[in-house]
């Protein structure tokens, strides 16, 4: 039976698929809003109120520009970048590459599970620990065994539930002119709780996964050259949804909750559902435990996925999500151990919310080393032909890998000074 992955970065088509490409655009934005986005993007509301919101409009034309490049090198090279570099750089470079996606991919594998497991704590009152291992083996039965288009149907269903932000910061009736100064007046704060916040942020809004998983997709839609030009749209009402979802939840959270928490910030899920209350009210446990339950559920295999393709790449294996369990043995083995990984990261004990803040914390810190490897491959002649990049690509990339670089080395001088 085959396995289906939902179109995370699928692109208008023409005007008859209006409705389709709509759908999966909103999808697309869901997935950004992972278990780990939403619990980050509350923690960062409940420790720094409204500094970050900047940020928001700041990452747009980033994520934008990653996802642009990951996909030419699909369109043009018809291999997963994994493979250019092994190809191209040597296995060293591939491996360091791959590596970093593993460990940033275990981690928010292992955070997601443990935000599912909170939230189904939420609604019956039963210990997340208990949950986490059940989770894992049904996410694993799941994808080698049933279709996952039914999944991506209900998760477009549930995503409205994450527009009640919106609602509620309009509820909660939060000062309007000094969220628009602190959305277009940066003023960034240079103490080690700020800093550590725009690293989750800009980790879980820039994950390691796209960049591979954008690449990979391209070529398992068979894309030619001439998609490379008009089907931005879906792509860019997607990015913009992720991220006017994510300005919400920080601006509820900091309006809600600001202050209300320790110095650490949020520590349960049952903080984090606090942000919801002025507009839920007594549903807000059971909006966030959704919202946690199905965003885990769409980001969970397209991580584990992400990671099995990119051993696959490097070592040779027959990989994709078209081939059955028997087809392609070694690529779902890994995806299986993937999950198993991410579960036993949760099981040394630490807090649901706080590994979904820190393992965001921990991307921030490594996709950078990603954007620069796919910049090097952008910009090579004997691999993208004259499909590299332009100035303006450049210089959007450059400046991606260079703020989030700051953000780290500032964090740790902080941290360590």
């Amino acid at each position: 039976m085959k396995v289906w992955l939902p179109h995370v970065f699928k692109k208008r088509r023409h005007v008859g698929d209006y409705f389709k490409i709509t759908q999966a655009g909103t999808i697309t934005g869901a997935a950004d809003n992972d278990p780990s986005g939403i619990a980050t993007y509350t923690q960062i509301g409940a420790l720094t109120r409204f500094s970050q919101l900047w940020l928001m409009i700041l990452t747009i034309p980033m994520l934008i520009e990653v996802e642009e490049m990951s996909a030419r090198v699909g369109v043009v090279v018809k291999k997963g970048l994994a493979h250019v570099i092994k190809e191209y750089y040597g296995m060293i470079f591939a491996v360091l590459a791959s590596i970093i996606l593993l460990i940033c991919n275990v981690a928010t594998i292992g955070a997601d599970l443990a935000g599912m497991a909170a939230a189904l704590d939420l609604l019956t009152g039963i210990s997340w620990y208990l949950y986490i291992i059940p989770i894992t083996i049904f996410i694993s039965y799941f994808l080698v065994t049933k279709n996952y288009h039914y999944v991506s149907r209900l998760l477009f269903i549930m995503t409205p539930f994450l527009l009640l932000y919106v609602v509620s910061s309009a509820l909660v009736k939060p000062p309007w002119i000094e969220i628009i100064r602190e959305t277009f007046i940066p003023e960034i704060q240079f103490n080690s709780t700020y800093l550590t916040a725009a690293v989750a942020l800009l980790g879980t809004t820039i994950s390691p996964y796209l960049i591979f998983w954008q690449t990979t997709e391209e070529i398992e839609e068979r894309k030619t050259l001439s998609h490379l030009r008009g089907e931005n749209s879906g792509v860019i009402s997607g990015m913009v949804y992720a991220n006017l979802i994510f300005y919400f939840i920080v601006l509820c959270a900091g309006a809600t909750i600001y202050g209300k928490v320790s110095a650490e910030g949020i520590r349960t899920a049952a903080d984090a559902a606090l942000a919801l209350k002025p507009v839920a009210g007594d549903l807000a446990w059971l909006l966030f435990s959704i919202a946690l339950l199905f965003s885990g559920l769409i980001a969970i295999p397209v991580l584990a996925a992400s990671s099995a393709y990119s051993l696959a790449e490097i070592l040779g294996w027959s990989g994709s999500l078209n081939k059955t369990f028997a087809q392609a043995r070694s690529f779902y083995l890994v995806m299986i151990m993937s999950l198993f990984a991410g579960a036993a990261f949760v099981l040394i004990g630490l807090s649901p919310i706080q590994m979904l803040y820190y393992s965001q914390v921990l991307q921030g810190i490594l996709t950078p080393a990603l954007i620069i490897f796919l910049l090097k491959v952008c910009n090579d002649k004997r691999i993208m032909g004259e499909y590299t990049n332009s100035l303006w690509d450049n210089f959007i990339g450059w400046l991606t890998a260079s703020i989030m670089i700051f953000f780290t080395v500032a964090m740790f001088v902080q941290l360590l000074f």
